[in-house]
């Protein structure tokens, strides 16, 4: 992937979103604005799947028994 505007992410699956975040992981000072575009892309993703937490709380966390 070359360096893409916020809206060009959208079109990438999950998992090549996440493989692309971490190899730029690998130098973050370089990378931060593709970096923050990936990063604005999983949090919209995750907010439309989970929605957003109530302010003031946090997140649950489940534990398989």
């Amino acid at each position: 992937m070359t360096q893409l505007s916020f809206s060009s992410y959208e079109q990438f699956s999950d998992d090549a979103l996440m493989d692309r975040y971490f190899e730029l992981s690998n130098q973050p000072d370089c990378n931060v604005v593709e970096l923050a575009a990936i990063d604005a892309v999983i949090q919209s993703r995750l907010f439309a799947t989970y929605g957003a937490a109530e302010p003031g709380t946090s997140p649950r966390v489940r534990f398989a028994a």
